[in-house]
């Protein structure tokens, strides 16, 4: 019996002499960009293979996108008969690295399949020895080669058979070496070897019957459903233009391969893709659209892999909308599955989104990146918090993860993982992060893994059919969060406030274009796809390049400005012409608050180039522009080293160092804070290659306090008391102004951060007297209750986790929030909340955070918990100011009253096929009953539906003239078509 050396030495002549008439070509031109050659092919099995190319390819084939040309894309098959092609290359390869491009060197060759797949089926079952400790089974494969390899001992090989065998395969003994000998001139050595097919294929028939009876002896594992996938970054080490070039190159090759290959199937997300297809090449379109109707392409949901933790609910909403309603034009039919698997923590929501979208099944593979704890299902049911399930697959666990070769070492390592060994495991494989996809070796491979023992047997039918299969004994409820890049939630500050931005200037104007009956649906839709593509897991979360953002920032804050536009132009229409100053109010609660405005106006206080104003407006109305008095005025005044804020709810001591010294709640008489707050700290974090994405678990091991040089009272009242403070530390600046208000029990802190310094992470803590073992959050579509303690090891890893507008502690009667508009990181301990205020990293953008970006946070004491204190509320009206418009005088009026607390109006839209109004509603206290919802106009009809507005949804509900009363449940997300 042979060994492990010795085998592997004689597998690798035979894939060198699975390569014949082998034919050295030159390019017949090359501009630079595009290499261009003519081939004959003989047989349906000969390959233009292109060695030492640098850059990424295009290939057609006679005018038409064919396949691609990249680092695991070197055999290129031909159809028999003349072939012209082109490979249009770009000057980027897989990860994005920038070289001259280079088209490289092209063979043309004929395969001998049937030698090739002797060479990958020897090769898998040893590859399966290297990973087994079953000392029986790996001298049964030995001696079972050993005999194979009788039928075909060594003949020659030229010196084209190495080079090509060595650049396209494994290799073993002197091979690996190959490279140093044969250019030297020995004709009578180097000739090229093999023999007839039909030898490797009786040597091929009589491997596959020994490993059968290898089967018999040592059986089968449980089933793995093989599914192909090609994982592209929507931008990443590159930007979108080049993504868009990957698109093409992937989804050429793999409907190339489905046509070579009928058991092979292929599952891509992200309908963006789809789009760009149907615009660069409508006759690939349509051959996705025939294998998709085959069931050999299948879709998955979502407009781009997004972020699931800082975008909002009603972005997530928009992913799966467009997404959902572009596949169901186009193919027919929806995606059944939500594939993530690459997103760095999933809300708690997600599977109540998910099902309100026609989703059937969620897959991710990131829960295998914990630093902390094992997760302890790949099968399962994860559970909203409504009640809402989803069949959940977690797949990934071992060599390869999501972008698997099909490997025995990989699936064996796999399936080692898998935690539930009576339901068939998930196995995608392609190459990805960078696109690609599977190729041939891949599909030739799961063939080999099939035939071996021990390994599950394989199904390649893709993913739709066979999760009816899966019947998951155990279920998951709440968040899936992710115990690794805890710093996307900060990195990229600018990124991060223009997503906010976005997101409340769209919600605006589609509120009001909807009230006002001019409801653009195209224009609204091509907005939120810009902010849907820049939303993608690792734009939104600030781990991409420089470039990106150079694409990003100016067409977020275009859409911000359009969107912006737009609104003030419905507000227009619906206030009429004229020059009488009205407030608008979005928010379903009328508001009283001081506001700034650019023009003075009686009643107002001066401040700078801007005018404070106590105004008041009705919910989702508007009204007169009134100054309406506000006693006792707010005061500011200097006491020693400190400053002291004072209205008549709070009194606030700052020393001027910055340090909050003393919250002193003079309505429930009581100190707000344990100790000194609005620390600021510094912290070096220095996590290695994903430097961008982490937080160290050990951040605080080196850290600097940064405390105010300087400050100065800015205004002292009677509306807006104010102190600005300057902090300079090492190279970089912070400037705060702490402001009060006259008629607010709110604190802000108007912070604008210029970071020239890197590899830190700087928090603010605020340490608040209040005996708390929890803290409250918001999350898209609702709120979620997080453990302050560090108990358990489960606890202890989630030291910064994610929240949308604010984060509240709160006793039985009394807590304080933390309200913010752009911060989504934050830690809390305890009684202590640090708010994540910046993110330094060096790589892969060494710039991050050098523009200076101006946010504001708040403290927010509150008697009552944060459910009788209106926290959400509160969050919502520092993110979503009164606006003021010039219109013609009238009435106060209110298009829309809701009159429940619990229930929160994310949207109002025009509907997708109809002249509905679309009102997208949540409910946050835990609470099911009856709300009431009051309209300016007659209702004439009502009808609850799914977030895409295809299907109605059981509801009990009332109409009485201009009210509806509706049922809604626990925790529920409402979609409602009201007609008017």
């Amino acid at each position: 019996m042979r060994t492990e050396q010795e085998i592997e030495a004689r597998l690798a002549s035979i894939l060198a002499n699975s390569f014949r008439n082998i034919k050295i070509l030159n390019w017949d031109s090359f501009d630079g960009k595009t290499a261009r050659i003519k081939v004959r092919s003989e047989n349906n099995d000969s390959y233009l293979i292109v060695l030492d190319h640098a850059g990424s390819g295009l290939v057609k084939l006679n005018g038409s996108p064919y396949f691609e040309l990249d680092a695991y894309h070197r055999m290129i098959p031909l159809p028999h008969g003349e072939n012209s092609l082109e490979i249009e290359f770009s000057p980027l390869m897989d990860f994005g690295e920038k070289v001259n491009i280079n088209p490289g060197k092209p063979f043309q060759v004929d395969l001998v399949r049937d030698a090739y797949r002797l060479w990958a089926y020897g090769e898998q079952a040893m590859e399966l020895t290297r990973v087994i400790q079953d000392q029986e089974l790996k001298s049964d494969i030995y001696a079972l080669l050993t005999d194979i390899l009788k039928e075909v001992p060594f003949t020659s090989v030229s010196k084209e058979q190495i080079l090509l065998a060595l650049k396209l395969g494994k290799w073993g003994g002197w091979f690996g070496s190959a490279e140093q000998i044969i250019e030297q001139d020995l004709v009578e050595i180097y000739t090229e070897g093999g023999y007839s097919p039909e030898v490797y294929k009786k040597a091929l028939e009589k491997l596959v019957s020994g490993l059968s009876n290898l089967v018999t002896k040592y059986g089968k594992r449980g089933k793995l459903i093989g599914v192909g996938h090609a994982h592209i970054d929507t931008a990443w080490l590159w930007n979108f233009d080049e993504t868009r070039r990957k698109v093409l190159r992937t989804f050429s090759t793999i409907l190339t391969l489905l046509d070579k290959y009928k058991d092979f199937t292929f599952v891509q997300s992200a309908s963006i893709y789809y789009e760009w297809i149907k615009e660069d090449a409508p006759r690939l379109f349509e051959k996705i659209k025939e294998k998709v109707n085959e069931g050999r392409w299948q879709l998955a949901a979502s407009y781009v892999e997004s972020d699931t933790n800082v975008t909002s609910g009603e972005s997530l909403a928009r992913q799966l909308l467009y997404s959902q309603r572009f596949y169901l034009q186009n193919f027919g039919k929806l995606a059944q599955i939500y594939w993530l698997p690459d997103t760095f923590g999933y809300n708690a929501n997600l599977p109540q989104i998910a099902e309100l979208a026609g989703i059937k099944a969620f897959a991710t593979h990131k829960v295998f990146w914990y630093d902390t704890n094992k997760f302890p299902y790949n099968v399962f049911y994860w559970v909203g918090p409504d009640g809402s399930k989803i069949l959940t697959i977690t797949f990934g666990a071992g060599k390869g993860g999501y972008n698997s070769d099909f490997s025995a070492s990989s699936v064996y390592d796999q399936w080692k993982n898998w935690a539930e060994k009576d339901q068939p495991m998930l196995y995608s494989y392609g190459y990805g992060d960078g696109g690609g996809g599977p190729n041939e070796q891949m599909l030739i491979f799961a063939e080999a893994v099939d035939k071996l023992p021990i390994l599950p047997k394989v199904s390649l039918g893709g993913i739709e059919e066979e999760i009816k299969e899966i019947s998951p004994k155990d279920e998951w409820r709440g968040e899936l969060y992710v115990e690794t890049h805890r710093g996307t939630y900060t990195s990229h500050s600018l990124m991060k406030l223009l997503n906010r931005r976005a997101e409340i200037a769209l919600r605006e104007a589609e509120l009001w274009c909807t009230l006002a009956k001019s409801y653009d649906k195209s224009t609204f839709t091509s907005l939120w796809k810009i902010l849907l593509k820049d939303q993608f897991h690792d734009v939104l979360p600030g781990s991409a390049i420089r470039d990106v953002y150079k694409t990003v920032y100016p067409e977020l804050q275009e859409v911000i400005q359009k969107a912006n536009s737009i609104a003030e132009g419905c507000m227009k229409k619906i206030a009429g012409e004229g020059n009488e100053l009205l407030v608008f109010n979005s928010l379903p609660w009328d508001r009283e608050e001081i506001i700034f405005i650019d023009q003075e106006v009686d009643g107002c206080q001066k401040i700078g180039n801007l005018c404070a104003i106590n105004v008041k407006a009705p919910s989702v109305g508007y009204a007169k522009l009134v100054s309406e008095p506000v006693l006792p005025p707010v005061s500011v005044k200097e006491e020693g080293d400190n400053y002291v804020l004072e209205n008549k709810y709070l009194r606030v001591v700052i020393g001027k160092d910055g340090l909050v010294k003393s919250i002193y709640d003079k309505e429930a008489e009581r100190e707000a804070l344990s100790k000194y707050s609005n620390e600021i700290v510094a912290y070096e974090n220095i996590p290695g290659w994903a430097d961008a994405w982490d937080i160290e678990k050990g951040y605080k091991e080196t850290s600097f306090n940064i405390t105010a040089k300087s400050s100065q009272i800015i205004s002292t009242g009677p509306l807006v008391a104010s102190i600005k403070f300057t902090y300079e530390f090492r190279r970089s600046k912070i400037v705060q102004e702490v402001r009060m208000f006259a008629n607010s029990r709110r604190v802000d802190f108007v912070t604008t951060i210029g970071m020239k310094d890197r590899e830190l992470v700087v928090k603010s803590w605020f340490h608040f007297d209040l005996n708390v073992d929890k803290a409250v959050s918001d999350i898209p579509f609702g709120v979620i209750e997080r453990p302050t303690t560090k108990n358990t090891s489960w606890e202890q890893a989630k030291f910064e986790v994610p929240i949308q507008k604010f984060i509240d502690l709160s006793e039985h009667n009394y807590g304080v929030a933390v309200l913010n508009d752009g911060k989504y990181g934050v830690s809390a301990e305890g009684s202590s909340i640090g708010l994540t205020l910046t993110k330094t990293p060096i790589y892969p953008d060494p710039s991050t955070d050098l523009e200076e970006v101006t946010f504001n946070y708040s403290i927010y004491p509150h008697i009552g918990d944060w459910k009788e204190a209106n926290v959400v509320r509160k969050a919502y009206e520092l993110n979503v100011p009164l606006r003021v418009i010039r219109g013609k005088r009238g009435e106060t009026k209110s298009f829309l009253k809701i009159n429940s607390p619990n229930v929160i109006l994310e949207a109002i839209k025009g509907a997708e096929d109809d002249n509905a109004m679309v009102l997208r509603l949540y409910e946050v206290f835990n609470a099911r009953g009856k709300v009431s919802m009051e309209f300016a106009d007659k209702v004439i009809k009502l009808a609850s539906t799914d977030l895409l507005e295809l299907n109605n949804i059981d509801r009990d509900f009332a109409i009485i003239d201009n009210k509806v009363v509706i049922q809604y449940r626990n925790r529920e997300i409402i979609t409602l078509k009201v007609y008017l």
